[in-house]
């Protein structure tokens, strides 16, 4: 069987004078394996005589070749090109990212850090010391009077973050939860106006929540402990019992039941009455209103006053005692004061 093998030819463009280089093509023929055939070099010579034939002849496969060559160096620098500018993206993304992260993060902390200082400063009697307990606080303070003789303290407080430059700014108005204080003893039967005077608040919002804190109970078994006293249902305080005292005063708000001051029992501070009129009573067909009971009690005194936002059945054989000084002391606890923020007076700096 005859063996084949590969011939090289070589096709030599010789150019005239004055025409381009010639080009050299190669190119590998299958040959039969016969020594005279290919004995002598198979050289193939072309010669080009004319500039326009040796600038139109090339060798097809390189052409070819270096075409692809030149399409698939576009793409891929095209392909590069894209690939840093999505990752440039994606960079610029991601840093913006951790950015805002790290931003909340620095908010978050100075927040926590003003809400401490500022709750501190609610209840503190000297705001300088407490300032300076918060090493990147700074405080200052104005102190007015109200029209009623309240006790007003202006804050300005600024927290600095320890890693950042970035602080925040932040004016507070510091208050008493009783605005004002009563003119007389007792005073019942002021519907929505007695709220409003003293709280500044009316029936449907006056909640045990307006106060920093408040003792929440159905009784008045255990009135201790506590500044402010909230009792939904009767309140019976006990013979000889006393609650508060001249110097410590409390609040005791008596919400849709009867205030009992059994025989020899005291309270020093402000008693209030909340009866709902709207609702009618459960024992009876009638549409009249429960009216709440106030009994004070032979030999049972209270310092201070009692107030009611309706009419309150009144069984007094003890002693109401109207003390200013004492609802004053009340007035001006540290438990009872507010901390409002000023409208308008929050500021981030970096």
């Amino acid at each position: 069987m005859p063996r084949f093998t590969k011939l090289s030819l070589h096709y030599k463009a010789r150019r005239p004078q004055n025409s381009p280089p010639s080009n050299i093509c190669i190119y590998e023929l299958p040959m039969r394996n016969n020594a005279d055939f290919y004995s002598s070099s198979l050289v193939v010579q072309k010669h080009v005589i004319g500039a326009r034939e040796a600038s139109a002849w090339q060798c097809p496969s390189k052409v070819n070749g270096a075409v692809l060559l030149s399409v698939v160096g576009i793409l891929l620098s095209l392909i590069t090109l894209a690939l840093w500018a999505t990752n440039a993206l994606l960079t610029s993304e991601f840093q913006a990212s951790k950015r805002s992260i790290a931003y909340v993060e620095v908010m978050n902390t100075l927040h926590n850090d003003m809400t401490q200082l500022t709750e501190q400063l609610r209840i503190s009697e000297d705001w300088q010391q407490t300032a300076s307990l918060f090493a990147r606080a700074s405080v200052t303070a104005t102190h007015y009077s109200g029209r009623d003789s309240q006790y007003l303290t202006l804050f300005t407080v600024s927290i600095t973050h320890p890693v950042t430059s970035l602080f925040i700014r932040q004016g507070f108005l510091r208050h008493p939860a009783i605005v004002r204080l009563p003119a007389n003893g007792v005073i019942t039967g002021a519907t929505n106006a007695i709220l409003p005077h003293l709280f500044e608040r009316h029936y449907s919002n006056f909640t045990p929540m307006f106060f920093p804190k408040p003792r929440i109970a159905n009784d008045c078994d255990d009135l201790t402990r506590h500044l402010v006293f909230w009792v939904r249902g009767d309140c019976h305080i006990s013979p000889s019992e006393i609650i508060g005292s001249a110097s410590q005063p409390v609040l005791l708000v008596v919400e849709k039941g009867d205030f009992t001051l059994d025989t020899h029992a005291q309270i020093y501070g402000l008693v209030v009455i909340l009866g709902d009129t709207s609702v009618p009573s459960s024992s009876s067909s009638s549409s009249h209103p429960v009216i709440p009971v106030a009994t004070i009690a032979s030999s049972a005194k209270l310092e201070g006053a009692m107030v009611s936002n309706e009419e309150v059945s009144r069984v007094f054989h003890g002693h109401i005692n109207f003390n200013l000084s004492v609802l004053r002391t009340l007035q001006q606890s540290s438990g009872l004061q507010k901390m409002q923020p000023i409208p308008g007076s929050w500021h981030d700096f970096n």
